[in-house]
């Protein structure tokens, strides 16, 4: 035999989803907004030691121009492990339609 779930019951359980829903929602702009912040950083970064590079470059400074790229390149790697580190944050975990 079929077991019937009342109307009140569906209510309830749409109104758990629905809450679950919003929760994941907000998780999602949250990451979003940090990956947009790291990416803005990231190029910030690279346009400064870009223009930095080359005036050093124009000057014949071939030193500076060595520990602008190695600074680049640490900065990169700072950037590129926020990214991911935003991207693998936890979320809410408990999906009520899963019950």
């Amino acid at each position: 035999m079929k077991s019937e779930v009342s109307v009140e019951e569906q209510l309830a359980e749409q109104i758990r989803l629905n809450t679950w829903l919003q929760s994941e929602l907000e998780h999602q702009r949250e990451i979003n907004a940090e990956l947009r912040r790291a990416v803005a950083d990231l190029a910030r970064t690279f346009q400064e030691s870009l223009a930095a590079a080359y005036e050093a470059g124009e000057s014949g400074d071939i030193a500076k121009v060595r520990a602008i790229t190695r600074a680049n390149r640490a900065n990169w790697q700072r950037y590129l492990q926020q990214i991911i580190e935003a991207a693998q944050k936890p979320g809410a975990q408990h999906n009520p339609a899963d019950e």
